[in-house]
């Protein structure tokens, strides 16, 4: 159900809201896992190491859908909470516009991109080939992705986030059946991880989409909904826009780092890969705090409601603190035992390098994960106000600091260096975030008051 997010105590409802989207991480992050895990044990670690370094293009492209689509969630959010609905449903008609055009341009786009990105980042002969396979089916199936993404972020400006997660787990099982009978029992190896993932999301998608627009009364829209202007279209880009290109310009950093990982045995590799799934799971409540906050702030911003909006981001921070002590020690204590659950038992001669390359980067990322936690709360607050300008920019630094720390780092350390990129990124993204955070609050009385006058009467 829709849920006013101006309203209750902000740590209740806050915690409320992330809950659901927590869960659903856990079950999209727990698939993306198993892939790896089917692909390392069924294929070969060589195969885990090709799925492995498309992380970067992958989240290339995906990182973007999901920037646009999560501004739309907050524009729609603002337009809920000031409860101009008239105006909610044409901005859910011209997400619709916005997101056919994404599908078809980005489509053609990724595809295009799969050899020359491979090339530029260096794939080894062993690896290629599996990675090449793997992405085009994966870019085949954007739309499935964004059609998700946009039902799912429309959902959680409206202050639903149990939709979503209801949907998500059913993708996930469907998913790891799908995963097991294409790998397995078929041998299809990567091509089938990627059409079980593909197949999924579609599956997903149609049924997320019958439920939500018969179910919501408030979501069915008119002929009239999708007349649109392109001043309005510019309106909800130029916030989905900036957080866009944060993602990608994140994952381009990424896609940088995997350039320098390649000049290192595929060992280090699969290494690598492997303790970048089990951090992605220390993750997840960090990201699902800040889908949470992004959506509320957005809601109380257009309330004009200033005291809730700072004490439910001080709530939001406390409470990622606490997980963040608990994350850091557990992932420390277990890195050897979840690094195994990714290997084939019967390869012998490259799991000692594997282990060693896959538990020194999680010592490490448990050490740095303050910064990490941070940064989402910090971001996705400024977000939520349609401040993107500096969340973009923290993204840039990202950028910068990958690239410079990727050319430097590996050739006076080695892998050492490989794994101090990441840490080094979080801590200077962080840093700028939390300067722009403390000098934006002071003006948020102001501005939110104008926001809410704004929504009330456009």
């Amino acid at each position: 159900m829709v849920r006013d997010l101006t309203k209750g105590r902000p740590a209740n409802v806050i915690l409320l809201f992330a809950f659901p989207i927590i869960l659903g991480n856990v079950f999209q992050q727990v698939y993306s896992v198993v892939d790896s895990i089917i692909v390392g044990r069924y294929v070969s670690y060589q195969a885990l190491a090709g799925v492995g370094i498309t992380n970067g293009l992958t989240f290339f492209i995906f990182g973007f859908v999901l920037g646009v689509t999560s501004g739309l969630g907050i524009m729609t959010a603002q337009f809920f909470g000031a409860k101009n609905y008239a105006k909610m449903r044409q901005s859910l008609g011209t997400g619709f516009i916005i997101c056919a055009g994404l599908s078809v341009l980005l489509t053609i786009i990724a595809v295009a991109s799969i050899k020359p990105s491979l090339k530029f980042m260096g794939a080894s002969d062993d690896i290629y080939e599996y990675s090449h396979d793997y992405l085009a089916i994966i870019y085949i199936g954007l739309i499935t992705q964004v059609a998700y993404n946009m039902v799912s972020c429309i959902l959680r400006g409206l202050g639903d986030s149990k939709t979503p997660l209801y949907f998500l787990i059913f993708s996930s099982v469907l998913n790891i059946v799908l995963d097991y009978l294409f790998v397995k029992t078929f041998g299809w190896g990567v091509t089938g991880v990627a059409w079980a993932t593909v197949v999924s999301q579609l599956v997903s998608a149609i049924f997320c989409f019958i439920y939500v627009f018969t179910r919501y009364k408030e979501l069915r829209l008119k002929r009239e909904d999708f007349r649109t202007s392109w001043s309005f279209i510019w309106d909800h880009l130029r916030v989905g826009l900036p957080m866009a290109l944060q993602f990608s310009i994140t994952a381009f950093g990424v896609i940088v780092l995997y350039s320098a990982l390649n000049d290192f045995p595929t060992t280090y590799i699969a290494g690598f890969t492997t303790a970048s799934k089990i951090q992605s799971l220390g993750m997840l409540v960090p990201i699902s705090l800040g889908v949470a906050i992004a959506n509320y702030v957005g809601q109380n911003y257009g309330a004009g409601n200033l005291v809730r909006m700072r004490v439910g981001v001080n709530s939001a921070l406390l409470m990622s603190i606490g997980v963040c002590i608990i994350v850091s020690i557990t992932m420390a204590l277990l890195a050897t035992p979840l690094t195994s659950m990714f290997l084939d038992p019967n390869v012998t001669g490259d799991r000692s390098a594997i282990y060693a390359a896959s538990t020194q980067y999680l010592y490490v990322s448990a050490l740095f994960f303050p910064f990490l936690f941070l940064l989402f709360i910090y971001r996705n607050a400024l977000q939520g106000v349609g401040k993107t300008f500096m969340p973009l920019m923290a993204g840039v630094t990202e950028l910068v600091v990958r690239v410079v720390a990727s050319l430097i780092l590996p050739k006076f350390w080695g892998y050492q260096g490989i794994i101090l990129v990441d840490v080094l990124a979080w801590v200077g993204a962080c840093l700028l975030l939390f300067i722009s955070y403390r000098i934006q609050m002071p003006n948020w009385d102001r501005q939110a008051h104008q926001y809410h006058w704004k929504f009330h009467n456009v």
